[in-house]
């Protein structure tokens, strides 16, 4: 991470002094002094940059990184200049440049590329037509730092603080009312149509920028000795930060929308699945219950010796559901010996007809699997076979990696009817709720396998 910020810092604090090289040398004024004071704003953009950007990717909330990357890096600037510039590199010698308004301007860029670091994972935010306009929201934050701007800037310069305020009114409330609107307008398109949008943001950002630095070459291009860096650095520093700002405030005012939205989104879909999930739960004890009893009663009229056997089997059956009622996911272990049981239930029921075995190993039998799952399985086997003397069905139950392995060969029952396969959406929606991992099903005319997977935790 922290080569990664150095890299980002430097490549930032390279385009800035590029256009600042480039606006020199057009201008005929890059003398020696001037290449130093290049140097000092060069290592000022690199500090601020760094500061801004390894802030963003620590775990703090955005009201409080904001004033914490532009104090370290106010402190920053004033060191170097006090310890690097003034004695190392330079000697004393004398400047054409403010340390204080550079140290200003640092501090914004610093807060600026805070945000940026911050807002990057705005281009993972998926589009949405539901976005509305924050129109209320990005008004009053824009509003604070107009009200905030104005107060800083009345106590910035010489004149009063009335003349001040009112200067800085007449030549950025323009300005302000232009770019909130155009911002609150090209970010409602942007969310809502771009999944990758970093480009198009970054891009608005620095048409901005250009523009302010357009506007400064034609400002001072026709004055005599009036372009130097002492007039361009106050013409950006009183211009792009608040720019800036502007920008910034209806930005996050769409992301603390989307957020918002996304929160009632999950809360709801969160409700259905819950409600969606219950229901498809609730499908397995009445059908399996019903089966049951058109065996029960059968066996009451041919054995009803077996038939005592089979319902106190039954009896254990309903007790392990009413056990796991309140769990969806149970060890494996204990969904095998569930199985056990239930495929007693069967052995009973089909006699010969029905063979299984179970081979799971220990550390499979340690972990978790949606509960009665099994039971659905089996009963989907005995749904779609032919089980008697005749026709005989074995099922074998097995662990492989991360799955549980039911495996049993084909005799199907001569039906008219096409299977509407509910079970085994049911037995497909179930385990969707709970690991990304899907049912497998391998099918051919003799042979049937599924293959549910286990999960590592619950």
């Amino acid at each position: 991470m922290f080569v990664k910020v150095l890299k980002k810092s430097f490549w930032i604090s390279l385009f800035l002094i590029s256009i600042v090289i480039i606006l020199c040398i057009t201008n005929e004024f890059l003398n020696e002094d001037i290449f130093d004071g290049i140097s000092v704003i060069f290592i000022s953009f690199f500090i601020a940059s760094f500061c801004g950007l390894y802030i963003s990717k620590i775990k703090i909330i955005v009201p409080l990184g904001i004033p914490i990357s532009a104090i370290i890096t106010f402190i920053l600037i004033h060191f170097f200049d006090f310890i690097l510039f003034d004695y190392l590199f330079f000697k004393g010698k004398i400047l054409n440049h403010s340390i204080n308004n550079l140290s200003i301007f640092a501090v914004f860029v610093s807060i600026l590329t805070y945000l940026y670091g911050f807002f990057e994972k705005s281009n993972q935010i998926k589009p949405t037509d539901r976005l509305k306009y924050p129109f209320l929201k990005a008004f009053i934050f824009t509003l604070s730092i107009i009200i905030a701007y104005s107060i800083i800037f009345g106590f910035s310069f010489s004149s009063s603080f009335i003349d001040n305020v009112r200067f800085f009114f007449s030549i950025l409330l323009l300005p302000a009312i232009v770019l909130y609107f155009i911002s609150i307008f090209l970010f409602n398109y942007v969310y809502k149509s771009f999944e990758n949008r970093k480009f198009i943001i970054v891009a608005y950002y620095v048409c901005v920028f250009v523009i302010f630095l357009i506007s400064c070459f034609i400002m001072y291009s026709g004055l005599n000795g009036a372009m130097n860096i002492q007039n361009f650095l106050t013409h950006l520093i009183v211009r792009v930060p608040f720019a800036f700002m502007i920008i910034l405030c209806v930005q996050i005012s769409y992301l603390l929308e989307i957020n918002k939205q996304e929160k009632t989104f999950l809360t709801q879909q969160s409700l259905e699945s819950q409600l969606n999930y219950q229901q498809l739960k609730n499908q397995i004890s009445p059908h399996f219950l019903f089966n049951n009893i058109n065996v029960l009663t059968s066996l009451i009229e041919e054995n009803p010796k077996k038939a005592v056997q089979f319902s106190e089997n039954l009896s254990n059956i309903y007790r392990y559901f009413l056990k796991q009622e309140k769990q969806d996911v149970v060890l494996v272990n204990d969904e095998i010996n569930f199985a056990k049981c239930y495929l007693a239930l069967l052995k009973d029921r089909f006699e010969i007809g029905l063979n299984y075995t179970i081979n799971i190993d220990e550390k499979t039998a340690e972990k978790y699997i949606v509960s009665t799952i099994l039971q659905q399985v089996l009963e989907n086997v005995v749904k779609h076979n032919t089980i008697n003397e005749d026709n005989i069905v074995s099922i074998n139950i097995t662990s492989k990696e991360s799955y549980l392995v039911v495996e049993n060969n084909k005799i199907p029952k001569f039906i008219t009817e096409e299977s509407s396969k509910k079970g085994i959406e049911n037995i497909r929606k179930r385990i969707a709720f709970f690991t990304d991992e899907i049912v497998v099903i391998e099918s051919t005319t003799e042979m049937y396998k599924i293959q549910l997977p286990i999960l590592e935790t619950i």
